[in-house]
């Protein structure tokens, strides 16, 4: 026997069961990874990587699922308030033996892949068939809300297929004592948890609505004979259990609301942000969950696009359902009523609630799908006259096997492993380069040098690094009036940790403070990241920055052609221009006319040279020789401009360019270092040539 022949033989021993396991292996192989390469290339942020790191740690060492985000934006005093995650208190010992990202999305990765296999068996039962619970399990695997909802962040939310898939596994068993336990641990797991455990005793007696009619006959018989009926209905275990399921599931939600919005806000101090609340949205109306019939407008065709999409990810077989379809009720309506188009876009964690109670209702549908495919097959092996002609099952079959692997490759192509998928405009997950970048490990040692339990404000991004510190705060993604820090002018934080690409979310006060020597100085900067230049600054700090990975250049010759183009500016060709691509303003028009090059620059001198010629523009007035025509600045990002001079028409004035020279001093490592050109005169036409940055 050949080494080929034993390797089949031995795959051909392998179970349905042993598939799915191996599905599940890989699975989370693949899942953590992703996640993995998202984190390192810092695509996990605050929102929501970062503050449920705050939250575990925080319970870890004492203070109950404290974390600022929350904070910040609408003063709560806990995670608590804004989500049932009570769940949450089991994973805090496990973060705080291991505080680490890996941890927490290695947990997500193994919870997301172990809810396959109460899907197989529930499958299995429901089918009869092995091989239908794997189709089931691997459906779920593949299906493209699985992943892309894996791939945003941590979320509590992650646990609920697990959940669901128990507790309807139960339920279909009449194994009724577990499935109460396991829908106990849904009701701390979320709060929208509830709803589904009370459809799932809702679907549950809806197959008995013969019997509902059978009792409705009985009372018209008279009332001694219909409540006779009635109790003898109360006798079916299945009836009482699913009866008292639904009645746990409404006070389950009725005390976790309470909780969030009454109790907790007595018991745990708050913030009180004097700019008004800016956060997550909760509440015990319809309003206060930003829920209203004018949202069902908002956003309709995306809303439906959505549900049929996720839908037709698993070939509709859901619709064949429509009794376990109940469960996916309050998730619909919930989408459709609000505003928030996040709940309908692939990439955020929202995928995980359509899971939960979708693929149950997939499983339902399976044995009418198989009894439909079966038909056709029927019809198509019948020769046109004549008797059925024989065919072998495989033979008949091969299509429909076809068709599966086609629509789970189709699955597996819209996630995020497709490298075609990255930044394609859908949720966080699909912000993915799949591409390990170089200098992740400096920011990370850059982040160790914020001392434990320091004071510290950090860029959305890069919050994750220094979320275990009951002092650390976050800018958000962009600026925000709105967001309260507990800090000011005169009473900055300790330290500030800033990425190049997050600069326009430091808040005005702070970023005026950064590179004043009386309140900052730079303690440490990474140049090459992901995320441009990240830079630490430490309140007090007089001495060099620390360079951590390899340095800029320092400088170079940048042509008209390769920089940005200012608001009236236009790049255009010019012979006299050795490069002959120029920058130039429309006629006319006073503004900004170019800036760049936008560098990262070290600490020292630079001599800066500006390649420009000014023209009178025919047809208009002649411009004044001693009139100013152009100003040239140098500035960077948070510090006072280096150098400005309004040149005056004459002095740049002729059919060559002429050279405008002048040395600047950067006291400290400097971040989007611009070269900037202003017209001031609508007569006159400035052309720049290049401009050159060289250390001295």
């Amino acid at each position: 026997m050949t080494g080929t022949d034993a390797g089949s033989r031995r795959l051909g021993r392998l179970t349905p069961t042993h598939w799915l396991l191996l599905a599940v292996v890989l699975y989370f192989a693949v899942a953590f990874a992703l996640s993995w390469l998202r984190a390192i290339e810092f695509q996990t942020t605050t929102w929501d990587q970062g503050l449920y790191q705050q939250a575990l740690w925080t319970t870890a060492h004492g203070r109950p699922l404290y974390e600022t985000a929350d904070v910040e934006t609408g003063g709560y005093g806990s995670l608590l308030e804004v989500h049932s995650v009570f769940l949450l208190y089991l994973v805090a010992p496990l973060y705080g033996a291991l505080p680490y990202e890996a941890t927490l999305l290695g947990l997500q990765a193994v919870v997301v892949a172990a809810a396959a296999i109460p899907l197989f068996y529930l499958s299995r039962d429901v089918t009869g068939s092995a091989r239908l619970g794997l189709l089931a399990g691997v459906a779920y695997l593949c299906w493209t809300p699985t992943l892309s909802s894996n791939l945003y962040d941590f979320h509590p939310e992650a646990f609920l297929p697990l959940e669901i898939f128990s507790l309807v596994l139960c339920w279909n068993r009449g194994r009724y004592a577990a499935g109460f336990a396991v829908a106990l641990v849904a009701f701390l797991t979320f709060e929208f948890a509830p709803l589904v455990a009370f459809c799932v005793g809702l679907a549950a007696l809806l197959p008995r609505a013969g019997s509902l009619g059978a009792i409705r006959d009985a009372f018209a018989g008279g009332a001694r004979r219909g409540f006779t009926a009635l109790v003898r209905s109360w006798r079916d275990v299945r009836v009482r259990a699913s009866a008292v399921l639904m009645a746990a599931s409404g006070a389950a939600y009725g005390i976790l609301l309470w909780v969030r919005v009454s109790l907790l806000p007595a018991l745990v101090p708050h913030a009180a942000p004097t700019s008004g609340v800016s956060g997550y949205v909760i509440g015990a109306t319809p309003a206060a969950l930003g829920l209203s019939l004018p949202n069902f407008g908002f956003g309709f065709e995306p809303k439906v696009a959505y549900w049929l999409l996720i839908l037709g990810l698993l070939a509709f077989v859901p619709l064949l359902a429509p009794r376990a379809l109940v469960l996916s009720i309050p998730w619909l309506v919930f989408t459709f009523f609000s505003a928030n188009l996040n709940y309908v876009t692939l990439g955020f964690q929202y995928g995980f609630i359509a899971g939960s109670t979708v693929l149950v209702a997939f499983v339902f549908g399976l044995p009418r799908a198989r009894r439909i495919v079966e038909s056709l097959r029927e019809r198509r092996v019948a020769a046109p006259s004549g008797p059925p002609r024989a065919r072998s099952r495989p033979e008949g079959w091969a299509a429909v096997l076809a068709a599966i692997a086609v629509l789970l490759a189709v699955n597996v192509a819209l996630t995020p492993v497709n490298p075609a998928m990255s930044n394609a405009g859908l949720g966080s997950a699909y912000r993915l380069s799949l591409t390990p970048p170089p200098g992740s490990g400096d920011v990370d040692a850059l982040a160790a040098l914020v001392p434990a339990s320091a004071t510290v404000v950090a860029s959305d991004d890069l919050f994750p690094l220094v979320a275990n510190d009951p002092n650390a705060y976050s800018f958000l993604w962009d600026p925000d009036p709105q967001l309260y820090l507990p800090f000011s002018f005169s009473d900055p934080p300790a330290y500030v940790l800033v990425a190049e690409d997050r600069t326009d979310a430091v808040l005005g006060w702070l970023s005026s403070a950064l590179y004043d020597p009386s309140v900052y100085g730079v303690r440490a900067v990474v140049w090459s990241s992901s995320i441009g230049t990240v830079l630490l600054f430490e309140a007090g700090y007089h001495g060099p920055a620390e360079v951590l990975g390899p340095s800029p250049s320092g400088g170079g010759t940048y042509f008209g052609g390769s920089l940005a183009a200012g608001p009236v500016g236009v790049v255009a060709r010019d012979a006299g221009s050795a490069d002959a691509s120029v920058v130039e303003n429309d006629p006319g028009a006073i503004g900004t006319v170019w800036y760049g090059p936008g560098l990262g620059l070290p600490a020292g001198n630079y001599t800066i040279t500006v390649s420009v010629r000014v023209e009178g523009i025919p047809g208009f007035p002649a411009p004044n020789a001693t009139a100013p025509a152009v100003w040239i600045g140098a500035l960077a990002w948070a510090e006072p401009t280096f150098y400005g001079w309004s040149a005056p028409f004459g002095a740049l004035d002729g059919p060559d360019f002429s050279t405008v020279e002048f040395d600047v001093y950067l006291p400290s490592p400097t971040i989007e270092f611009d070269l900037q050109g202003v017209v001031l005169d609508s007569s006159v036409e400035v052309i720049l040539n290049y401009i050159a940055v060289e250390p001295q």
